[in-house]
């Protein structure tokens, strides 16, 4: 059945993501690996909410995002890294929440401003 194909892939794709897991976990593993892999989140934290920034300018609107969620995000990532700096003392994961809350805080500042703005309604062609 086709179901049964998807499952396999899932319990698959799970089985991988525990061996990675458990050698990305154990203690033969050089503390570089794991710090590089965390290092390596930023350009795509960078990158992703860059391109929606820019999207948003090149609108003059943010279409259908959450304002809440928006917010929230925002919230959440000013929040991590206080938590960082109190809990880990790691400048590398404190300076990611940093960069994600700098990008956070354009989108979220996107949306008030382009507050009232709509998206322009596409006019249907007459025939």
């Amino acid at each position: 059945m086709h179901y049964r194909g998807e499952t396999v892939k899932g319990v698959a794709f799970l089985v991988c993501f525990a061996v990675v897991l458990l050698a990305l976990l154990s203690p033969v593993m050089p503390l570089a690996v794991p710090t590089l892999l965390q290092a390596s989140n930023v350009p795509a934290v960078v990158v992703g909410k860059l391109l929606q920034a820019a999207t948003n300018y090149h609108n003059g609107h943010t279409g259908q995002l959450s304002a809440i969620t928006v917010f929230m995000l925002f919230g959440g990532s000013l929040a991590r890294i206080f938590t960082s700096v109190q809990e880990t003392g790691d400048p590398l994961m404190a300076g990611v929440f940093v960069v994600s809350s700098l990008c956070n805080g354009l989108i979220a500042a996107q949306v008030l401003f382009y507050w009232n703005a709509k998206a322009p309604h596409k006019q249907k062609k007459q025939q």
